[in-house]
C-alpha cells in the first residue's frame, strides 16, 4: 500500500456520457479455485504475496482511490486527492465450508457464510446514513481444509469495463506470479504496462450532430420526468442509495447454462445456411438472436401466468389495454467495445469504459413461439448483423455527442430503459481473458459474474478451457428463469445448468 500512496498524484477526470451511464452498477466477478493438488495455499496463494501485488497493481489504475463527485451542473467526475484517499476494501478471510459444498450447491453464493450482496449490486455507501462510494472491493475466500479459493472483484463501471477488467485482474495475477517468483530467488523482469485513464480520449471522437442515430436512441433521451429531475439533483452517494433500494426490491433470479462447442457450431452453420450468400453470421450474431427469442417467450408465458390470476385477471379487466405494455416488439441491447470501431492512438491502452448498448427493436412478427427454427433464427440473426456492422465511428461520435449534450441524459436513457418490460441487455465477453487470470495455482475453476443488480441482463461467456464452450448467464426475474428451464428446445441446446433463485 505504501508504494502506491507515496506515488500517487491528485487528479479530476470529468466522466464521459457513456461513462456516467455505466455509474450505476458495478462489475462484480467471481474467480474460483479448485485445490486439485491438495497442497497448502500458503504455497499456491500466499495472503500476504496477493495483497501485497494487489496495491502494487492500483498503482497503475490510480482512480481506483478516487472520490465520486458532481459539480453544480450535475456533470460527474472522479476525484483522486492524494491527501485524502478513497481506498478500496481489502480483506481476506477463511471459512468453515469446505470447497465441495460450494461447487455441489452450483456455486451458489449465498451459500457463503459472508454476505456479499452488499458488495457487489449497485455503487453505494454500505451505511444508511454518511459514507461514500467505495470504487473496489476484493474479497479473498479461503475454503476449509485449503479445498479451494474465491477471489471476489467488484469495481465501478465508470471506472472499468470488461475489457479493462479483465486486464486489471490479469496484471494482478501477474504480478502475483512474479512476487512468488522473486520470493523464491528467482530473478526475473517483470514486463511494465502504461494505461490510460484519461477521459477526454472521448472528446476525440465526437461528432456535432446527430442525423445518423435511429429514432429510439434519440427518444430514450428526448423526455424528461419528475423521477429524472430528482434523481440529477441528488448527490451521488443518495443516487446509489435510490438505485440499490429500488433493485432489492425488485429482485431476480439467475441462472447459469454451459453449451458445449460443438452444439454452438451446429447452431450457427444451420443458421448460416439460411442466409444470404454474401452475409456471414458469427456466433454473435446467433447466439444473441437465441437467448433473444428464449427471453422474450419465457417473459410472454410468465406474464400470461400472473394475468390469469384472480386478483391480477380482475385488474387488467378494469384497465383494458392501459394494463398492457405500450412498447411494441422487443428491445435487445448488444454491448459493443468501441475500441476496434473508433481510429483514436493508443485507444487499446485505455482502461475507463469504452463500451456502450446498441438498441435493437424486433417487431413483434419477428418473436413468436416458432422462432427458435432455424429459418426464423436467421431473420433475428441477420438483423443483429445488420445493426452491429452499422456501428462505426461516425455513429459513435454522434452517440458520444448525444449522451454529453446534456450531464442528465444518461439517466433519461436509464429510466426510459427501465420501462420497458420486454427487453433484454447483453453482452458477449468470449474474448475476455478470464481464463488466464493465474494467481501461481493454476488457472481458475470457474469465472462467473456475481448476481447483477437488475434483472434482464444476459452474459455469453467462455467456458473453462479444459471443457470448453460457453456459458450462459441470466439475470431474469424468477418466474422468467422458471420457464427458461422448461424451454424445451433451448434445454436440448444445453448439457448443464446451475438455477439459483
Amino acid at each position: 500500500m505504501d508504494l502506491f500512496t507515496s506515488t500517487v498524484s491528485s487528479s479530476i477526470n470529468y466522466l464521459d456520457g457513456l461513462d456516467a451511464r455505466c455509474s450505476i452498477v458495478r462489475i462484480s466477478m467471481c474467480y474460483w479455485y479448485e485445490n486439485t493438488a491438495c497442497e497448502s495455499w500458503d504455497t499456491l496463494m500466499p495472503p500476504a504475496i496477493l495483497e501485497q501485488a494487489f496495491y502494487r497493481t492500483i498503482v497503475d489504475y490510480p482512480n481506483i482511490a478516487s472520490h465520486v463527485k458532481a459539480d453544480s451542473d450535475g456533470r460527474m467526475y472522479l476525484e483522486v486527492d492524494k491527501d485524502n484517499l478513497n481506498m478500496p476494501v481489502y480483506s481476506d478471510t477463511c471459512c468453515d465450508l469446505h470447497y465441495s459444498v460450494i461447487r455441489e450447491s452450483g456455486y451458489d453464493l449465498r451459500r457463503l457464510p459472508v454476505n456479499l450482496s452488499a458488495e457487489y449490486g449497485v455503487p453505494a455507501p454500505l451505511g444508511l446514513v454518511g459514507g461514500e462510494i467505495k470504487q473496489a472491493y476484493i474479497r479473498i475466500i479461503r475454503f476449509k481444509d485449503n479445498s479451494g479459493v474465491l477471489v471476489f472483484a467488484s469495481i465501478g463501471h465508470c471506472l472499468i469495463d470488461g475489457y479493462g477488467f479483465t486486464h486489471f485482474m490479469n496484471r494482478w495475477a501477474e504480478i502475483s506470479r512474479w512476487l512468488q517468483k522473486t520470493q523464491d530467488s528467482i530473478q526475473t523482469q517483470l514486463p511494465s504496462y502504461k494505461y490510460l485513464h484519461d477521459r477526454s480520449i472521448h472528446a476525440n471522437y465526437h461528432l456535432n450532430q446527430t442525423t445518423a442515430l435511429d429514432t429510439f436512441t434519440l427518444d430514450t433521451v428526448s423526455s424528461s420526468s419528475y423521477v429524472t429531475s430528482l434523481f440529477s439533483w441528488v448527490s451521488p452517494e443518495t443516487r446509489g442509495r435510490l438505485f440499490k433500494a429500488i433493485s432489492q426490491v425488485l429482485g431476480h433470479g439467475c441462472c447459469y447454462f454451459h453449451i458445449s462447442a460443438q452444439a454452438m457450431d451446429d447452431l450457427r452453420n444451420r443458421v448460416q445456411a439460411r442466409a444470404p450468400k454474401d452475409t456471414r453470421l458469427s456466433i454473435n450474431d446467433v447466439i444473441i438472436a437465441y437467448i433473444t427469442v428464449v427471453v422474450a417467450l419465457a417473459k410472454e408465458r410468465a406474464s400470461a401466468d400472473w394475468w390469469s390470476r384472480p386478483v391480477p385477471a380482475a385488474i387488467r379487466s378494469v384497465l383494458g389495454k392501459r394494463g398492457e405494455s405500450k412498447f411494441p416488439g422487443f428491445l435487445t441491447c448488444v454491448a459493443i467495445n468501441m475500441r476496434t470501431r473508433i481510429n483514436q492512438p493508443d485507444v487499446e491502452r485505455y482502461m475507463g469504459s469504452m463500451v456502450f448498448g446498441r438498441s435493437i427493436v424486433f417487431p413483434p412478427n419477428l418473436i413468436n413461439k416458432e422462432s427458435t427454427d432455424d429459418k426464423a433464427l436467421c431473420a433475428l440473426a441477420l438483423k443483429i448483423h445488420e445493426e452491429v456492422d452499422a456501428t462505426d465511428e461516425q455513429y459513435i461520435g454522434q452517440l458520444g455527442y448525444l449522451m454529453n449534450r446534456n450531464p442528465n441524459n444518461y439517466l433519461r436513457q436509464t429510466f426510459c430503459y427501465a420501462k420497458i418490460r420486454n427487453k433484454l441487455i447483453t453482452s458477449n465477453q468470449v474474448k475476455f481473458a478470464h481464463y488466464d487470470v493465474d494467481f501461481g495455482a493454476g488457472i481458475p475453476t470457474l469465472v462467473r459474474h456475481a448476481p447483477h443488480a437488475f434483472a434482464d441482463i444476459a452474459y455469453v461467456m467462455p467456458a473453462n478451457p479444459r471443457t470448453g464452450g460457453y456459458e450462459v448467464e441470466f439475470n431474469v426475474a424468477s418466474d422468467v428463469a422458471q420457464h427458461i428451464v422448461g424451454s424445451s428446445d433451448w434445454m436440448k441446446l444445453v448439457d448443464r445448468y446451475d438455477l439459483h433463485l
